[in-house]
């Protein structure tokens, strides 16, 4: 039986598989902006492991950071110029996610994302998915977003989605907060919030620091999402 529950759920390797789509666009950014210095792929592998945000991932494999610092602006807009037009077909659902959603759905579970994309990539590839009209859009949450802060710190729940949240529902202080994420930020962000931990093993975070965490569930597939929150509710 479910019970009461709010779902928060990561992005990328949690929903979607958007491995391709970051470091092809990371790529293509390097090409259009310094040419002569391709980034390294095991580097950029390694910082899509780590959850890393866009600038920290552009400091990090830029070959002077002091001269990335002053043109910051410059290589996030070209990245998601180029992430819009090369990026975004190469996302895709993880298998199970649509059963997930529509199940969460069917029991009046709200359903957040909080990603480090912008609120526009992330609704983009809801739809090329098949998969809007599941997350309100109140309760997408992205690196943009006023009073967002980067997982682990509680920020982006604290500031931004728990008003949403006590706005929508009269009997949030009742209800289980799960957050669903595959990256140490994320199993850490859930025990800043006072939250349940659902760790996905499947996506791309470091498997032995993440399981070192000891996170409350651990799942191989986004179908068995649906499952543990059975079992958390009953």
């Amino acid at each position: 039986v479910f019970l009461m529950a709010v779902v928060l759920f990561d992005f990328d390797g949690t929903l979607f598989d958007t491995h391709e789509s970051i470091s092809h666009t990371i790529k293509l950014t390097f090409e259009s902006l310094l040419p002569t210095n391709p980034p390294n792929q095991q580097r950029i592998q390694e910082l899509i492991s780590s959850g890393a945000g866009l600038q920290d991932t552009f400091r990090k494999l830029h070959p002077d950071p002091s001269s990335f610092n002053s043109a910051e602006e410059e290589w996030i807009n070209k990245y998601r110029e180029i992430y819009d037009i090369h990026g975004q077909p190469l996302i895709k659902a993880f298998p199970g996610t649509k059963n997930t959603l529509d199940r969460l759905k069917n029991h009046n579970i709200p359903i957040a994302i909080i990603s480090n994309k912008g609120v526009s990539a992330v609704k983009t590839a809801l739809e090329n998915n098949g998969l809007s009209g599941y997350v309100h859009e109140k309760l997408i949450v992205g690196d943009k977003t006023p009073g967002a802060t980067r997982k682990p710190d509680a920020g982006s729940y604290t500031n931004v989605l728990l008003p949403v949240l006590k706005e929508l529902l009269d009997d949030l202080d009742r209800r289980k907060v799960v957050v669903v994420g595959d990256t140490v930020a994320d199993v850490m962000f859930a025990r800043n919030i006072n939250g349940i931990s659902c760790w996905c093993r499947y996506g791309y975070g470091n498997k032995n620091e993440c399981a070192n965490l000891n996170p409350d569930f651990t799942v191989d597939s986004m179908a068995d999402v649906g499952i543990i929150i059975d079992k958390i509710m009953k």
